[in-house]
């Protein structure tokens, strides 16, 4: 065979890859949607990054990141127990892990990696910064000696693109240390765990501690090095933490600081609402009695939070100057957003505490 594609599903989180690529390999082999809505509620951010000093690799831009409580790979069931590369087949490559991935996609195996940008020309960061970050690949050509990739453009879309296997040998070996257990292989096994089930006691405890700010079920150490100094806000309070950061990054801006502004926290915020959206559909198509009017004032929740994101990103990209984005009016339109998803979600817990439906199932794997 000269050439394969595995399936890849949509994934309904693309703002950052450690939540996109488990979820998009996972979706194209089971359905998890039960499971997906019973997690994916918590929030999570670093209240340390309001002072404005924790740039982003490469650049002047003060990171103002949000991240999901749950949902790295570890953390899914069907992909926790996932083989990574060892050291002494790595160190056996001679400079070129293509043959490697080449042979893993061959057993319908999907190869997360971790890889320099900068040697890979269509991704975000290529031929411009040297930036390391994970890969997906799904997809070979042997005469073509090309790989199928997803991950950010020129343009910061998230989408399906290209690279050769020398851009992707270099860029490989180009990240220096490299450590192998971050390449995965990911292959869901449908019959290795029992059917995905939305577990109403876990949605339950954990909606219950994103409405209060707290966190006491889940480990939030997303990649493994967590400072134990550090100060992290969790649910509701993200809203705070974004309408703090905006007014501290224009005071800044005000006196000459730099430029570049950090979306990804607004982005994360809108699929988050874009992902309860999609359960409340999904719950009331299941017999929950949520009403229209209950998804219809969630909606105007996610509307507002898509509107602030969009004006951060036109801001970031230069296509608005930020003093005519009217960015200081975000916070208090996010504050408005906060008020009616605490009143919808409140009246969730309540309808979903006195449903029976045969939604209850078995608990899945703690984090």
């Amino acid at each position: 065979m000269t050439a394969k594609r595995l399936p890849l599903a949509e994934s309904p989180i693309r703002g950052y890859m450690l939540y996109s690529y488990h979820l998009s390999v996972t979706l194209s082999h089971v359905d998890i949607w039960p499971w997906f809505f019973s997690n994916f509620v918590q929030l999570q951010c670093n209240a340390a990054q309001l002072a404005l000093s924790d740039f982003l690799s490469g650049s002047r831009m003060a990171k103002g990141e949000i991240h999901f409580t749950e949902g790295t790979s570890p953390f899914n069931p069907w992909l926790a127990d996932s083989s990574v590369l060892d050291a002494e087949t790595m160190e056996g490559m001679g400079g070129s892990i293509s043959e490697y991935i080449v042979d893993k996609l061959r057993q319908d195996i999907h190869v997360e990696t971790y890889v320099d940008e900068f040697y890979i020309p269509t991704l975000f960061n290529g031929g411009t910064t040297h930036f390391g970050h994970r890969l997906l690949v799904f997809g070979y050509d042997d005469q073509r000696r090309t790989f199928n990739i997803i991950g950010f453009d020129k343009n910061s879309q998230y989408k399906e693109l290209e690279c050769s296997y020398a851009e992707l040998d270099e860029a490989f070996f180009g990240r220096s240390p490299q450590i192998p257990e971050r390449t995965r292989l990911h292959k869901p096994r449908p019959d290795a765990r029992s059917p995905a089930v939305f577990d109403k006691k876990r949605f339950l405890a954990i909606l219950g501690e994103y409405l209060t700010s707290t966190n006491t079920l889940l480990n939030p150490d997303l990649r493994g090095d967590l400072k134990p100094e550090s100060e992290l806000w969790y649910g509701l309070k993200v809203y705070d933490f974004l309408g703090e950061y905006l007014t501290r990054w224009s005071a800044r801006r005000a006196v000459g600081g730099p430029p570049g502004i950090d979306f990804r926290g607004f982005h994360i915020l809108w699929e988050h609402k874009k992902c309860m959206a999609q359960r409340l559909k999904w719950l009331a198509e299941r017999g929950v009695p949520i009403s229209p009017d209950m998804r219809d004032r969630f909606g105007q929740v996610q509307a507002m939070v898509e509107a602030a994101r969009n004006r951060v990103v036109m801001c970031r990209r230069g296509l608005l100057a930020a003093g005519k984005g009217r960015l200081l009016e975000i916070p208090k339109q996010l504050d408005v957003a906060r008020r009616i998803e605490t009143e919808v979600m409140e009246e969730l817990a309540f309808i979903i505490g006195r449903h029976d439906a045969d939604l209850i199932g078995a608990t899945p794997a703690r984090v």
